[in-house]
């Protein structure tokens, strides 16, 4: 049983791994790079491919798998509520490809996809070929992302991990993703693989003060945020501290609100959601756009890192209110827009370079991954004889592949791109 990184190798982004045995290839996830083009892909598969096992709906893990139907057809597994976001994600950014003219794959492909899609819900055991099947179990990240557990009988039975993006602690929206039991091979996320996160209570009492800071004076806030997860934690948490002032969500966060709606089952507190989002001014033209600036307000928009969205035309208006802010509420991807405004102060709009020095522009750790702690205890209840260490930029990586070495002794390894592995030398 082979292993190999296409993506996701000392990099965050198009998460993408090859599993071969003699009779097969099964792909974990295939994403894209996450910048302002969206264009990267995951390194090419050659030949056939059975299927691909999807952790979850977020572009740097799903965002390639239409590509893969320009030669091949497998079948896509994942839950029932990651297509659903899927669906979204995949479409909006065909549109965006679309008007770039940077069209990496068709319609065509996209249909063929869906054309080939198996649900599976949490905890069925599932067959992908005739020696490997999985599990799935809930990774506490966003709706429908899930931990895979995958039994492969080659030349050796071997169980495998793979985390995906998980969060081993409740947020608003979801509880925390339970610990793993023992496996001979763990293949972990390292994007906060070297630091810790601050205490979610804590954050959300200084978030709301910092909103409220602003409002008092008469400003406006602009919340850029991530449609899935992001958007409706954030909204949710301005409800239950019953924020005086009005409150307006836009973007495609509102058409993922939609499909939230659709799965109690899967939410923390789905009464304290449902009247968050009956509470909160849905915006859904441009003429409702127009007039959240007529007195102070609080706007919850897409996209998250202001590579598109309705937040982007928000930006100029609110150069001209005084004492507004814009607070970011998820990573900063360096080489986004709002990595940009972020730390140099630069917006770029249309061409100019709009100086926003002196403007009131934080950043607020809401992130939906676990931090090095629970990535610690995650490998700690795993207990395997391979960690391969993915999804986290050089400096988180290597951080986390020295504390396996020091603390659990296993082999540990964080791949390079096109690097394969071979696990039955190491199990």
């Amino acid at each position: 049983m082979d292993l190999t990184f296409l993506g996701s190798a000392r990099e965050v982004g198009r998460s993408a791994i090859l599993m071969e045995t003699k009779k097969s290839k099964v792909l974990l996830d295939y994403g894209v790079k996450l910048n302002e083009e969206l264009s990267q892909l995951p390194l090419p598969v050659h030949g056939f491919v059975d299927s691909v096992v999807l952790s979850h709906a977020h572009l740097d893990h799903s965002g390639a798998i239409p590509y893969l139907f320009k030669a091949t057809e497998p079948t896509v597994y994942a839950t029932p509520s990651t297509i659903e976001v899927s669906k979204v994600l995949l479409e909006d950014s065909m549109k965006i490809a679309d008007s770039r003219g940077q069209d990496c794959f068709t319609r065509s492909d996209y249909k063929r996809m869906l054309r080939n899609i198996e649900l599976v819900p949490y905890h069925v055991e599932t067959q992908v070929t005739d020696n490997i099947s999985f599990s799935f179990s809930d990774a506490g990240h966003i709706l429908g992302a899930a931990i895979t557990r995958l039994h492969i009988n080659d030349k050796k039975e071997i169980d495998m991990v793979y985390s995906g993006d998980f969060k081993d602690t409740d947020t608003r929206m979801h509880k925390g993703a339970k610990m793993p039991s023992k496996a001979d091979v763990l293949i972990v996320e390292s994007t906060y693989g070297d630091r810790e996160h601050p205490d979610r209570k804590k954050l959300e009492k200084e978030f709301v003060e910092e909103i409220r800071s602003v409002i008092d004076v008469g400003g406006t806030v602009l919340l850029p945020c991530f449609a899935v997860g992001r958007t409706q934690e954030i909204v949710t948490l301005l409800y239950a501290n019953r924020l005086e002032c009005p409150v307006y969500m836009d973007g495609m966060g509102s058409a993922i609100s939609e499909i939230y709606l659709e799965h109690a089952e899967l939410l923390r507190d789905y009464e304290e959601f449902y009247h968050a989002m009956k509470w909160v001014n849905w915006i859904t033209d441009r003429k409702q756009r127009e007039k959240v600036f007529d007195e102070p307000s609080v706007i919850v928009s897409t996209a998250g890192m202001l590579t598109g969205g309705p937040a982007v035309g928000y930006i100029p208006e609110l150069r001209t209110i005084k004492n507004a802010a814009i607070f970011f509420t998820g990573f900063q991807v360096p080489g986004t827009p709002g990595n940009r405004l972020l730390n140099e102060k630069v917006f770029d709009y249309e061409g100019f370079a709009m100086d926003f020095r002196g403007f009131n522009i934080k950043w607020f750790d809401f992130s939906a991954h676990t931090d090095k702690n629970g990535i610690h205890k995650f490998i700690k209840a795993v207990d395997p004889q391979l960690v391969l260490i993915n999804h986290g930029e050089p400096e988180q990586s290597e951080a986390l592949r020295k504390w396996v070495e020091e603390e659990i002794g296993c082999y540990v390894f964080t791949p390079t791109l096109r690097e394969k592995f071979g696990l039955e030398d190491f199990v």
